[in-house]
């Protein structure tokens, strides 16, 4: 997965259209990857990229024919290899962990722009690489790269130095002092750690290797977090981070997708906000609504669940169908490694969590269409979006979330729409 920062998603149209009078088309990739089955188009469309907006009808009709090469998808893998890989799923993540440790995630720094309860200090797009710029300078130093910056080069170095420069240039530009801005948040923080209301309980169910907690917990020092995962090692690797303190996170194992959440760690109705960020995708689709249950249990009258995860017609999915022979169940494959993953609509994705009691807030698609304009190609990555809220306890409201109050979000509405809005940096 290509490290794609938010200026580069944010070009307008003009900038990625061929040239006025040109006798070349763009090319739709994914067709070939149903079709041709390219090999190096992921690699090539990875340089000189452009991201655009696109709402998720467009993709669908765009990738008509790779709908149509996936609704007669047949080749399966056999049911004694599926039941092998279900029973042994934490296996093969444990071993996926040993394998890469923390390098290959990088943290998920954009998370705050998509959910604004998760950002108390109200830090803007164009501020957020100025906050975890020192985070970020020690993970190029090999701390935390993701799967493509694992062997970085020169050339790979000056581009990120250039990406800085010219972020630095666009906060000049709005007569941006980065020093003020730094002294206002060291006095915002404070006031923070100081405000009881504030103090909010957030679970983060399948954590990984801390890619998402750490970050938001420089974010929202106010908040206290309980994170799991089903991968031992997983774990280990949060709880040997430099950052791990449990007067502020709590770490432990945990297979939600066999187990309820443990009471002695986690009492029922607690939380605030649980994360979910590509996560679900990992779990087969029949386990799924007891895991929504399971969650459920443990959330706060009026709390929220927020995730993240990858939408159907997503490059990746597209990717999978020219493989062969990885299809699982439908939507649902397997990955070289022997990992799994889904890809959601949003009517399924609020399906699950409605069934199991949840009241939809959000359920969404965030698309973005990836072209490289050297090669005059073209692909989608889909993701899904969802906010999933507890309803309220009429008969006893001290029990209920604070969450929503603080930031003046809905209670009682329902959200369904297919159009992307958010403008974020959105990788995995």
């Amino acid at each position: 997965m290509s490290n794609i920062t938010s200026d580069n998603r944010d070009n307008n149209d003009n900038d990625i259209e061929p040239t006025v009078g040109s006798k070349r088309s763009w090319t739709d990739v994914n067709y070939k990857f149903c079709n041709d089955k390219e090999k190096q188009v992921v690699e090539e469309i990875q340089t000189e990229t452009s991201w655009a907006d696109v709402d998720w009808d467009s993709v669908r009709e765009s990738v008509c024919i790779a709908k149509s090469i996936t609704e007669k998808e047949t080749d399966m893998i056999g049911e004694d290899d599926k039941n092998h890989h279900e029973a042994n799923a934490m296996d093969y993540w444990d071993k996926f962990y040993k394998k890469n440790q923390n390098k290959f995630f990088k943290d998920r720094t954009y998370l705050h722009l998509e959910f604004p309860e998760l950002n108390p200090l109200n830090i803007t797009r164009d501020e957020t690489f100025i906050f975890f710029e020192d985070d970020e300078e020690q993970q190029n130093g090999g701390s935390n790269n993701n799967e493509n910056n694992l062997y970085q080069d020169k050339d790979d170095l000056e581009k990120q130095e250039k990406e800085r420069e010219k972020k630095m240039a666009n906060l000049l530009s709005k007569n941006v002092n980065v020093k003020e801005l730094k002294d206002r948040w060291i006095k915002e923080t404070d006031q923070l750690v100081n405000d009881d209301s504030k103090k909010l309980t957030v679970l983060e169910i399948g954590c990984g290797t801390g890619a998402t907690v750490y970050p938001l917990l420089k974010l929202n020092p106010e908040k206290y977090f309980y994170v799991f995962d089903f991968s031992p090692h997983a774990v280990n690797l949060v709880k040997s981070n430099s950052l791990y303190n449990e007067e502020k996170l709590k770490a432990f194992v945990c297979d939600i997708a066999t187990e309820q959440i443990p009471t002695s760690i986690v009492k029922d109705n607690s939380i605030d906000m649980m994360l979910m960020i590509f996560v679900l995708s990992a779990i087969s689709r029949d386990k799924m609504h007891a895991v929504a249950t399971s969650l459920f249990k443990s959330l706060k009258p009026g709390g929220v669940l927020y995730i993240r995860d990858y939408g159907l017609y997503d490059m990746t999915q597209l990717r999978f169908i020219s493989k062969k022979g990885k299809k699982i169940d439908e939507n649902f494959y397997l990955r070289a490694d022997g990992t799994r993953t889904y890809f959601f609509t949003t009517q399924i994705l609020s399906e699950i969590f409605e069934a199991a009691g949840f009241k939809t807030l959000v359920s969404k698609y965030d698309t973005r269409e990836l072209r490289n304009r050297k090669r005059m190609i073209s692909m989608y990555r889909v993701w899904v979006r969802g906010k999933f809220m507890k309803p309220l306890d009429t008969e006893n409201t001290d029990n209920n979330s604070k969450i929503l109050s603080l930031y003046n979000e809905p209670t009682t509405t329902s959200l369904t729409t297919t159009t992307t809005t958010t403008t974020t940096t959105s990788t995995e």
